[in-house]
């Protein structure tokens, strides 16, 4: 047993020489850190008066074409070793934490916790929002539009969603007056892409590129996606995401066919397609628009 005191004593007195060189440059390190909280303090101040003015104005208090623009110009400025990614995590956290100095924001999730939609919520608003969990897709979009929730998380084109969720889920998207403000794209299982929308009760400005969400409830017949031809005519692109028949007891079941199209809806407005393409529908519905990831 007293053999090994020497060996302890002499690995304790090893670990208290840290060079010089290290010792200077983690103290460089907690001198950035320092300012690097000293500013970001500056930001919570700003943040704070900019939700003091959305609250006298009635704004929304996510924006995610404000976010978006500030991700974008963020990783054109950064110059360092971190990846777009990085900088993205980093900056969603600091929104994160920033937005509930601004009001209590709570999301609403289809699912249970740490589901995949939990989990595409989670990588779009940060830990530092509430999470209400939802059985049905119904109730998702009734917390939003009751004022329950600042904003609802649904899935789209997701493998582990079932079929019927997935008709629910169009069906609720046709009836809705909520809008599309932004989507959420998770990665998993090599290339499979699974693709979420984030409902808000306002719609989203233009960001400087966006994308539009288009329902369409079309004839369950024979050839019905060749509506989609004065879309090509007019070289516009056009992305189909989901088709589902419509929710219901009615037998005769309408086809829900959900699109999405480059370019910002109040670009799409004046554009002839989309009277076109409402003459050949028996419904053509823009449900949002929302910034490119």
């Amino acid at each position: 047993m007293a053999d090994t005191v020497p060996i302890i004593q002499q690995k304790a007195a090893s670990s208290a020489k840290t060079p010089i060189k290290l010792q200077t440059l983690r103290a460089q390190i907690d001198a950035v850190d320092v300012q690097i909280l000293s500013l970001l303090n500056q930001r919570v101040i700003t943040v704070r008066r900019i939700g003091e003015l959305k609250q006298q104005e009635g704004l929304p208090i996510y924006a995610p074409d404000r976010e978006e623009k500030l991700l974008r110009h963020l990783v054109e400025k950064n110059n360092s070793a971190l990846s777009a990614a990085s900088v993205h995590a980093i900056y969603r956290e600091i929104i994160s934490a920033c937005r509930a100095l601004e009001k209590e924001v709570t999301v609403a999730c289809l699912g249970l916790v740490s589901g995949i939609t939990h989990q595409a919520a989670y990588r779009r608003f940060g830990s530092a929002v509430k999470y209400a969990f939802c059985r049905e897709a119904s109730e998702v979009f009734r917390r939003v539009a009751e004022g329950e929730a600042d904003c609802g998380v649904i899935p789209v084109n997701t493998a582990e969603v079932k079929s019927s969720v997935a008709a629910q889920v169009l069906s609720d998207l046709a009836q809705t007056e909520l809008s599309i403000c932004a989507e959420i794209l998770l990665s998993r299982k090599g290339e499979q892409r699974d693709r979420f929308l984030v409902l808000n009760r306002v719609p989203t400005s233009p960001s400087g590129s966006d994308r539009t969400l288009i329902l369409l409830r079309l004839e369950n017949k024979p050839g019905a996606l060749a509506i989609l031809k004065p879309f090509r005519r007019n070289s516009i692109n056009l992305v189909p995401l989901d088709s589902q028949l419509s929710a219901g007891k009615d037998s005769a079941k309408d086809l829900l066919v959900l699109m999405e199209v480059e370019g910002h809806s109040t670009q799409l407005q004046a554009n002839h397609s989309i009277l076109e393409l409402s003459r050949c529908c028996l419904a053509v519905k823009i449900l949002g628009s929302y910034p490119k990831q």
